[in-house]
């Protein structure tokens, strides 16, 4: 009788369940590519298209890539179709038109009783003209994407179930933090609103004044810059 050996096992990483969601060490940060109209991971293009369940939404004001003092939607959210991966926690940030569409969305959905984040979440690509300085400071039109947010219930809520069990592990939620990306910002979740309003009116109105929150340990945002005709980062 020929005996079936056994495969060497070994942990290092650990792995995921199949009926759960992975929340990694490191955040996973996903660009919404605005000047390509795709999904980006790193350099990897990862398609135009997804649906998702949102897990957690923050505010935050401050500086981005190319952009300055900007108000900004942080979402950390599991993909649930397209090429983004699946089952996986990741966070994006959304600006200008993006992050106007998906407040009026969220909107209307508590509006009619219901809890958004119980359904699919599908964001959608959409394609601008508009013009912004080159290098010369030679004004010239270009194209630009922007996110055009629907929802929809949900037929499938075992990932609800799974969205549940992440957000109720303090381990996981203590995961759920991108110190990279918001280096420049400050968080305006737990701010009064005449803070909020001394805040982005300071950067608004001037270039060279440098404000800080002694709420936010100290942060300091740098000076203003120059407006742009076009939501572009």
């Amino acid at each position: 009788m020929t005996k079936t050996q056994e495969k060497p096992t070994i942990s290092v990483f650990g792995a995921k369940p199949n009926d759960a969601i992975l929340v990694p060490e490191m955040p996973i940060a996903v660009r919404n590519n605005c000047q390509s109209g795709q999904w980006t991971i790193g350099d990897k293009d990862c398609g135009s298209k997804s649906s998702m369940t949102i897990l957690k939404f923050s505010k935050f004001f401050g500086s981005l890539g190319q952009t300055q003092n900007t108000l900004w939607g942080q979402l950390w959210f599991v993909a649930e179709s397209g090429e983004l991966p699946h089952g996986v926690v990741m966070v994006t940030y959304i600006k200008g038109r993006s992050l106007n569409d998906f407040n009026c969305l969220v909107a209307s959905v508590q509006a009619r009783g219901v809890e958004p984040a119980t359904g699919l979440f599908v964001p959608e690509f959409v394609k601008h003209s508009g013009q912004k300085p080159d290098d010369n400071g030679v004004v010239k039109p270009i194209n630009y994407y922007s996110l055009k947010w629907s929802w929809v219930e949900r037929s499938d809520w075992s990932v609800i179930d799974q969205a549940a069990a992440v957000l109720s592990d303090q381990n996981n939620l203590s995961r759920m933090i991108d110190l990279e990306s918001t280096k420049s910002m400050v968080c305006l979740d737990n701010l009064p609103p005449h803070e909020i309003a001394c805040l982005m009116a300071a950067h608004t109105n001037s270039r060279d004044e440098t404000m800080a929150l002694n709420s936010n340990g100290g942060i300091a945002l740098p000076p203003a810059a120059e407006k742009v005709t076009a939501d572009v980062f």
